[in-house]
């Protein structure tokens, strides 16, 4: 599972403190990053690699699981982006983007390592996340039901929530989905709690309309019912609580307010008059793949001009896909090893029945990226890395350790 020897043995002190605020409050922002304005989004993104730069400057690095992986695909998306540059729309913008991928490539790992071992600071951040995360999910509920929600309303019959996308808040409430159904079968206080937050996330995962999300979270959660050697009563809870949300979305449906997954399936395969999404991303497909086809080696440049596609505006939705049509072979690689050390510690995690939630988390995620342009977003990189980072705490003490300390916000 790699060395997870510590490069710099961490002291506690006062940052330590600062560090647990600071990561406490990037993550309850987290669910509303992409919709933020302007200079609020842009506060965001400096906070967190800011947290990120005074981690690796104070020297608090440690070494992430599957290091040799991290160091590679760092060194590879140095070269990509390098390499891609010149073929660039617009170069700011291209190493604006780029800077982000090999900031979190390079560095994420060693300093989400580190704060993992802060006391406090892991129940800090996941009790922050799914807080602000059910809070997203409720007003997609309720844009569901017909109301605006700070100004944001359904839109084709699909509730973002405060995500400020219908697809970043089915993600995310995916992720929650997965969290709380560990907290369910894990803890023995607030389980009430739990199952509220379960049933929200779930309903606002069908309010979204996000096949992607919807097809990601059904493998999240068959990983982690898989690893975590749950009983039968996890479908029973999920198919109560799923038809329970579908009843009340199937209502809204009949109302005309919002379209239920049913007619969203029939809109994406193309079964509607609305443009089918299906063909929307297989198009993007094709056009990346005949761009690196005739020059694999190079990429067009990371910019979202140069990413544009068939209609010169929509990106490649598929991750492995746009960073080797965007970044060349180099940067297509360094994601590809990435999946691979992903998949490998699911296959581990399943096969000696640990880790569950961690690789549920992973699984939704890849899930969902390789049906979008995720790519540099700081929601995809921050809970991708903060799940390796827990994965390196569990495996380098005890198997049991994933499940009984990994997300304690129980307590």
């Amino acid at each position: 599972m790699g060395n997870t020897d510590d490069l710099v043995k961490p002291g506690r002190d006062a940052t330590d403190g600062l560090f647990r605020c600071a990561t406490a409050i990037i993550f309850l922002l987290l669910p509303f990053s992409e919709a933020m304005p302007g200079l609020a989004a842009a506060a965001w993104s400096v906070s967190v690699f800011g947290v990120i730069f005074a981690v690796a400057v104070l020297g608090k690095l440690q070494r992430p699981v599957g290091q040799a992986v991290w160091l590679t695909a760092a060194y590879l998306a140095v070269i990509g982006v390098v390499s891609s540059s010149i073929h660039a729309d617009s170069l700011a913008g291209h190493m604006l983007i780029g800077a982000q991928v090999v900031f979190f490539i390079a560095l994420g790992p060693y300093v989400l390592r580190y704060l993992a071992t802060v006391p406090g600071l892991q129940k800090a951040a996941v009790g922050a996340l799914l807080a602000g995360q059910t809070v997203s999910a409720l007003a997609a509920i309720v844009q569901a039901s017909g109301t605006s929600v700070l100004g944001a309303k359904v839109l084709y019959g699909r509730a973002p929530g405060l995500a400020g996308h219908p697809n970043i808040v089915g993600v995310l409430s995916s992720v929650a989905i997965v969290v709380f159904l560990h907290l369910i079968f894990k803890s023995n206080r607030r389980k009430v709690l739990w199952m509220l937050g379960l049933i929200v996330n779930i309903g606002a995962l069908l309010a979204s309309g996000s096949i992607s999300s919807l097809i990601a979270c059904s493998a999240g959660v068959v990983v982690f019912m898989s690893a975590a050697r749950v009983s039968v009563r996890v479908p029973l809870l999920i198919t109560g609580g799923a038809a329970a949300a579908l009843w009340g979305i199937g209502q809204m449906g009949q109302a005309g307010i919002m379209r239920g997954p049913y007619e969203r399936f029939l809109q994406v395969t193309g079964q509607t008059s609305a443009a089918s999404t299906l063909d929307i991303r297989q198009n993007t497909y094709a056009y990346a793949w005949e761009r690196i086809q005739s020059d694999p080696l190079m990429g067009r440049g990371l910019d979202f001009s140069s990413g544009a596609t068939f209609d010169n505006v929509t990106l490649t939705h598929n991750v492995l896909l746009r960073a080797w049509f965007q970044g060349g072979l180099a940067l297509g690689l360094a994601f590809a090893i990435i999946y691979c050390l992903i998949i490998g510690l699911a296959i581990h995690a399943i096969v000696r029945g640990v880790d569950a939630v961690i690789v549920g988390v992973m699984a939704v995620l890849v899930g969902f990226s390789l049906t979008s342009a995720a790519l540099q977003q700081g929601y995809f990189w921050l809970l991708i890395i903060g799940a390796f980072s827990l994965i390196d705490r569990s495996t380098s003490a005890a198997p049991e350790i994933a499940e009984s300390t990994l997300l304690h916000v129980n307590r």
